[in-house]
């Protein structure tokens, strides 16, 4: 600075520059960390523009250098990056869970970035900061407890709830309960083998009724069911998975004692909220935790070319739903991937434009008219289906966000038995409503959709998910960036391509959809 010049002024310029500043992947929710950054020949009196563009350059070198947090030669370089937020709380919450015993480990020169906490925070500090940040509104609750329960993977639970308060255990339990006397049925949740052990092995060091050991058995039922948290059953469910896990281990002693062991040193932790509600001592382990690693039928575009977009749909309704109808088509099975889906190209970009077609047909009444229809995943059902009729390949990773490990879609009970529920598309005249079955109700919304979008915009299914993008994809968020030369103006003028958003009802714990266009070619 040269004498003179004002310090307030070249704060405020360096403060816009930063904020102005575009690294590559930020729009899809990458983050940078800069352990140093260097200014160099910017005068006290340089205007706005070259700010910019001085601090522009330097950040966009320095990004460039990026290596990824996950790296083992992160802790030495200058610059790290994580394609996303979960991904960055996700490994630094399992590193923490890895190292929190050991004395000479220090935790990484980035996480106290990512976690907003000071200097010097041992990994044992640093797991309670990332449970907050994994906390709702941040993210989706269901979200937060996949993260949770990868981070732990085989690892011992003793050292994530050791490190958690006492009191903020309570209250975080107090919080995830619901109102008294709701949901007095509460039926335990099936537990994969990996939940199962960890919720036992809480059990053993906690107690069964410990509020440590109901907090994680409710993040267990959240994460395996997610509709739980908004109901506010998820404490309810977890203290009955308990209870059967008890019951089963009092059956099989044997297996138990081999499969758990008892901590060496503990420390006495005092809870006042059983359900009892008396106090009373629990012994709770210190030791260090180890790193655990429809079938549809087809509706042909070319009937769309023949239909008339009249005001009564009713004889090509009844041609496009009767029982001469095409032979049904099995969409192929996607394994569920463990890892997301990151900048990966894809041929089917537009395929969640139709998203909006969905929500203007009413998706989200019929969903709260018949929760149990979210339960069994339908807005991912019509998806497929719509998929399947716009010929996207098998292997497309567009595909990817689909992916749910459910058995065939099928129709409650409670729909088959009350056909008048409003659960059908808005705008859609169907006829035999007493007379439907899980295939017939499915392809009703196919059509519905395919419909819209030849009366709204005169274009097909297949004209708008076929073109070039990519998409980037975590638990939580779903970004499709395509090139400026694939807008259509189509699609624009029905509004297709506008951002959905946040929407619960999509993906297995809601997620906010987000289209992106760039001036050339993603990559």
């Amino acid at each position: 600075m040269s004498e003179g010049a004002s310090r307030a002024r070249i704060a405020y310029s360096l403060e816009e520059a930063l904020r102005l500043a575009n690294l590559p992947g930020e729009v899809e929710g990458r983050i940078y960390c800069f352990r140093r950054v260097s200014l160099s020949g910017i005068a006290a009196t340089a205007n706005r523009r070259v700010w910019t563009e001085q601090v522009q350059q330097v950040l966009a070198a320095v990004a460039a250098q990026a290596i990824h947090g996950a790296d083992p030669h992160a802790g030495a370089s200058n610059a790290i990056f994580f394609n996303n937020l979960e991904e960055a709380l996700e490994m630094l919450l399992r590193n923490a869970l890895r190292r929190r015993g050991t004395e000479w480990a220090k935790p990484e020169w980035f996480s106290t970035s990512v976690l907003g906490v000071v200097d010097e925070t041992s990994y044992t500090q640093q797991i309670p900061a990332i449970l907050e940040r994994l906390r709702q509104p941040a993210i989706a609750p269901g979200a937060a407890a996949a993260i949770l329960f990868a981070a732990l993977g085989n690892a011992d639970p003793a050292a994530l709830l050791s490190a958690i308060p006492s009191q903020t255990i309570r209250e975080w339990v107090h919080e995830l309960e619901g109102p008294k006397g709701l949901a007095s049925n509460a039926p335990p949740v099936p537990l994969p083998s990996q939940m199962k052990t960890a919720l036992q092995k809480a059990a053993a060091y906690f107690g069964s009724k410990d509020p440590a050991t109901v907090w994680l058995a409710a993040q267990a039922v959240i994460c395996l069911s997610p509709g739980s948290w908004s109901s506010g059953t998820a404490v309810k469910r977890a203290r009955s998975t308990l209870l059967l896990l008890e019951a089963e281990q009092r059956r099989d002693p044997v297996d138990r004692d081999a499969s758990i062991s008892r901590p060496t040193t503990s420390r006495t932790l005092v809870f006042d909220d059983d359900e009892n509600g008396a106090k009373r001592e629990v012994s709770s382990a210190q030791a260090a935790a180890g790193l655990g690693p429809q079938t549809l039928r087809q509706l042909s575009e070319d009937d769309l070319d023949s239909a008339t977009p009249s005001s009564d749909d009713s004889p090509a309704l009844r041609g496009l739903l009767n029982e001469n109808a095409p032979a049904p088509v099995n969409p192929s099975e996607h394994p569920a991937q463990a890892q997301t889906s990151l900048g990966e190209a894809t041929q089917a970009a537009g395929l969640y434009f139709l998203l909006n077609v969905l929500r203007r047909l009413g998706i989200a009444g019929a969903l709260d008219a018949c929760p149990a229809l979210a339960e069994i995943g339908l807005v991912i059902e019509i998806m497929r289906g719509l998929a399947v009729g716009a010929r996207v390949a098998d292997s497309d990773p567009i595909l990817s966000c689909l992916d749910k490990a459910q058995p065939a879609f099928a129709l409650p009970a409670e729909v088959l038995a009350n056909p008048s529920l409003k659960i059908w598309p808005q705008g859609l005249a169907i006829s035999h409503r007493a007379i439907f079955d899980s295939e017939y109700f499915l392809h009703a919304w196919v059509v519905a959709v395919k419909l819209w979008c030849w009366r709204a915009g005169r274009i097909t299914v297949r004209d708008i998910v076929t073109r070039n993008g990519q998409v980037w994809r975590t638990r939580t968020d779903l970004d499709v960036t395509l090139p400026l030369a694939e807008a259509d103006i189509r699609i624009r003028r029905i509004g297709l391509d506008i951002d959905p958003g946040w929407l619960p009802w999509f993906g297995q714990f809601g997620c906010v959809v987000r289209f992106h266009y760039r001036d050339r070619e993603p990559g």
